[in-house]
């Protein structure tokens, strides 16, 4: 990826991830969380993973003692559509269908179950459009 700040590489978007689903995290929070997803990194590298993305306007943090703690941003353009967007232009361009086909062709194959919910879903949105 280049150097647009609104590029976020494969680590940032498993930090985010971990964020997103937890709240205020410290430095030494996210390490552990990562070495228990097989990702044994030092600590100076997930705090300039977590430096980075908050220069990027979607994390922000506090001072508490020693340590900062850091979450989601709550700014409009860093809601979870807002970030896959960035995401989603960052690697796939002006190519809108290229995600859902990725996600179709991966070895975790979607089950029978998630191919109908997402049928249901198209259908939905085709007989929307139509009227």
């Amino acid at each position: 990826m280049g150097k647009n700040h609104l590029d976020v590489g494969p680590l940032e978007l498993e930090v985010l991830g971990l964020l997103n689903s937890s709240g205020e995290q410290s430095v030494g929070d996210i390490q552990v969380s990562l070495k228990s997803k097989g990702q044994d990194l030092a600590y100076t590298t997930v705090m300039t993973v977590l430096s980075r993305l908050y220069k990027k306007g979607l994390l922000q943090r506090r001072k508490e003692g020693r340590q900062h703690l850091y979450s989601t941003s709550a700014q409009k353009n860093n809601s979870p559509i807002k970030i896959f967007e960035r995401v989603r232009k960052s690697l796939f361009g002006s190519e809108r269908l290229k995600p859902i086909l990725t996600l179709l062709d991966t070895s975790e194959n979607l089950s029978k179950e998630e191919l109908q919910q997402l049928k249901k879903i198209i259908d939905d949105r085709l007989k929307k459009s139509e009227k």
